[in-house]
């Protein structure tokens, strides 16, 4: 699989949670696009973050980073599959919105995580990372608007299962 693809993929895939997060959001404020905006940083600023501790472990953990990569994939798959849905408070202050941010970020840090593990450190991997959480936060926000409530319910599932499939691909391949 093109490296591309793959980090488009495993991207989407951690990125589908912030689309219920948005589409809670648009539900619940007007201020979806700056709610989008603190999503994309707070997930950049931990991608950044994770590739960095990756560089300087890469020489000393080289052999085995492959495998732990691909490991984790799996478990962000097997998290996200498993997890609920979370309640969003009815009006978001700028603290809740950066911690909302933080935390819908983390699963993006931790297949960024995996991304560097399998041996790609570029920088601009975390912007890939960012880029995704903040148009699905967007595209959520505006489902919010439409009647598709219905049709959302399980994105953690599809989430968990893509990621899953990614990780033992990676494993194996």
């Amino acid at each position: 699989m093109n490296f591309f693809v793959f980090l488009t993929l495993t991207a989407f895939a951690v990125s589908i949670d912030s689309t219920i997060a948005g589409f809670a959001i648009g539900l619940k404020s007007k201020k979806t696009w700056l709610f989008a905006f603190i999503v994309a940083v707070a997930t950049l600023l931990l991608c950044l973050f994770t590739t960095c501790v990756a560089m300087i472990a890469k020489d000393e953990f080289g052999p085995i980073m492959k495998t732990t990569g691909s490991l984790f994939l799996i478990a962000v798959g097997l998290v996200n599959f498993f997890k609920k849905q979370q309640d969003l408070p009815k009006t978001l202050t700028f603290c809740e919105g950066l911690s909302l941010g933080f935390a819908v970020g983390t699963d993006a840090c931790i297949a960024n995580l995996s991304v560097c593990l399998l041996g790609h450190t570029q920088l601009w991997i975390p912007f890939v990372f960012a880029f995704m959480h903040f148009a699905t936060v967007a595209f959520g926000a505006k489902l919010a608007n439409t009647k598709l409530t219905n049709k959302l319910k399980h994105t953690s599932k599809i989430s968990g299962t893509l990621l899953i499939c990614l990780g033992f691909f990676k494993l194996f391949a």
